[in-house]
């Protein structure tokens, strides 16, 4: 049974909060107002340009030890707030 599998749901709710947290707060140094993070299109709709995005996915790598394959490098898993939570935790 992974690891995936076997985490209990609060403990999982738990995980993906902190998950939300840490990368709204690393997100939080491209806006004016970081509540207006939970409705942005990050990538489409101009908030990160592409070194910002590079320095997301290098962040991501280092903060929650995945890997962003070239595969993985789609403008879905990374253009909202919900995407790239959803994205890290496929990849945990």
């Amino acid at each position: 049974m992974s690891a995936e599998t076997s985490v209990g749901t609060a403990s999982e709710r738990e995980d993906e909060d902190g998950l939300r947290r840490a990368v709204h707060g690393y997100l939080a140094r491209y806006v004016d107002e970081p509540a207006s993070l939970e409705q942005e299109n990050l990538l489409t709709g101009g908030v990160l340009d592409s070194l910002a995005a590079a320095g997301l996915i290098s962040f991501l790598e280092r903060r929650f030890g995945v890997v962003v394959a070239d595969d993985d490098l789609e403008i879905e898993n990374f253009d909202s707030l919900d995407a790239i939570t959803a994205f890290v935790r496929s990849k945990l």
